[in-house]
C-alpha cells in the first residue's frame, strides 16, 4: 500500500510535489521585480488569497441563499456561549466545524452532537473557528475561474468533481478490513477507527455501502476527478454571475455542493462552501493516473495567469504586499 502511494504523486506531501514550482515562482518574481507580485492579483482578498484568508469574510459578500449559514467563534469560548452560537444557526446536528483561516482540509470536522462540538473547539490549534450548517447535497465540485482586469468576462480553466470516500461490502471482510485496504484513507486509520457511528467488526453484505468521509478534501480521502468535459457556456455564465458579486476577485476556485449538475447550471439547489484565491490549485491534476508532466504544465500555466493578472492590476495602481508583512503572516500560518 505504501509503495503504491509512493509512485502516485497525488499522495506526495505538498512541499515535495511543489518543489519545481518554487523555481518557477523565482523566475516570475524576477520578471515582476517583486517577490510578492501575486498578492496584487485579488485586491478583494487579504494576500490575494495566498495565506491567512478568512473564509467567512468572502462568503458573506454573496447572497445568503447561495451559502450555508455560519457563525464565527473563538476556540476559548465557554460552553454556554458555544451553545448560544449553535442555537443562533437555527439548525440541527450534524454541523461543520473548521478553521476560518485554515487550508487543505486541516481540522475540518462533521460534528454529530454538542459534546463532540465542545471537544473539537477546545482542542483546536486555531483561535478563530467557523461553525457552519451542514449541506447534505450529494455532489461536490471545485471550479477554477479567472478573469483579466481588462476583460468583462472570465473563463473556467479547471473543473474537478469529487467522490467522497465510500467503503463497499464484499460479503467477507469487516468494515475495518475494508478500511485498511483503502489507499485513500490508510494514513487516517487511527482517527477513523475511533468513530463509534460504525461497528468496524461487522461484516457487511456484498454491495453494501458505507460513507467514511463526507468532507470533500483530497487530504481526507476524497477522490478528485478531472471534470473539464462538464465545462460549457452555461456554466461559465453561472460562474461569472458568482464572481460578479465579488468586485476585485480575478482568480480563484469556487468549491460548491449541489443536488445534480442540471440544477447547478440553472442556479438551483446548490451551496457555495468556500472561495479560494491565488492558493487555489487546478485540482483536476489529482485525477488518478494524470501524468506528472501534465500536472506541472497545468500548474505553471496557472502561475503565469496569476502573474499576468497581477501585472495588469499593478499597472492600475494596485500594490502587492511588502515582503516582510507577508512573511510574518506566512510564518504565523505555517506554525499553527
Amino acid at each position: 500500500m505504501k509503495i503504491k502511494r509512493l509512485f502516485r504523486f497525488e499522495f506526495w506531501p505538498f512541499w515535495l510535489f511543489y518543489i519545481p514550482t518554487y523555481f518557477n515562482w523565482s523566475v516570475l518574481a524576477i520578471k515582476a521585480r517583486y517577490t510578492t507580485y501575486f498578492t496584487a492579483t485579488n485586491p478583494l482578498m487579504n494576500n490575494s488569497g495566498a495565506v491567512n484568508v478568512s473564509k467567512l469574510e468572502y462568503l458573506s459578500k454573496l447572497p445568503a441563499k447561495w451559502v450555508p449559514k455560519a457563525k464565527l467563534i473563538n476556540s476559548s469560548i465557554p460552553a454556554n456561549d458555544l451553545k448560544n452560537a449553535f442555537d443562533a444557526l437555527a439548525t440541527d446536528f450534524p454541523v461543520i466545524l473548521k478553521p476560518d483561516k485554515g487550508e487543505r482540509g486541516k481540522e475540518v470536522f462533521l460534528i454529530q452532537d454538542f459534546d463532540q462540538l465542545v471537544e473539537k473547539v477546545k482542542n483546536s490549534h486555531y483561535s478563530t473557528l467557523l461553525l457552519q450548517t451542514y449541506c447534505s447535497y450529494p455532489n461536490e465540485a471545485g471550479i477554477l475561474f479567472y478573469r483579466y482586469p481588462n476583460q468583462k468576462q472570465g473563463v473556467i480553466s479547471s473543473v474537478t468533481t469529487k467522490e467522497f470516500c465510500v467503503l463497499k461490502g464484499d460479503g467477507q471482510s469487516s468494515w475495518e478490513e475494508l478500511l485498511r485496504k483503502n489507499m485513500r484513507v490508510k494514513h487516517r486509520l487511527e482517527d477513523l477507527l475511533k468513530r463509534t457511528t460504525i461497528n468496524w467488526q461487522d461484516i457487511p453484505s456484498k454491495g453494501t455501502h458505507q460513507l467514511i468521509e463526507p468532507i470533500g478534501s483530497h487530504n481526507l480521502g476524497t477522490k478528485f476527478t478531472n471534470g473539464i468535459k462538464l465545462n460549457s457556456t452555461i456554466l461559465e455564465r453561472r460562474i461569472n454571475q458568482w464572481a460578479d458579486q465579488l468586485p476585485g476577485f480575478y482568480y480563484g476556485r469556487f468549491d460548491v455542493k449541489y443536488k445534480d449538475w442540471n440544477s447547478l447550471l440553472k442556479g438551483e439547489d446548490f451551496s457555495l462552501m468556500e472561495i479560494n484565491g491565488v492558493n487555489a490549485e487546478p485540482t483536476h491534476i489529482y485525477h488518478p493516473g494524470y501524468g506528472i508532466l501534465k500536472a506541472y504544465r497545468d500548474i505553471f500555466s496557472h502561475m503565469k495567469i496569476i502573474y499576468e493578472i497581477s501585472e495588469q492590476n499593478r499597472s492600475l495602481g494596485i500594490k502587492p504586499k511588502r515582503l516582510l508583512p507577508f512573511l510574518t503572516e506566512l510564518i504565523k500560518t505555517a506554525t499553527r
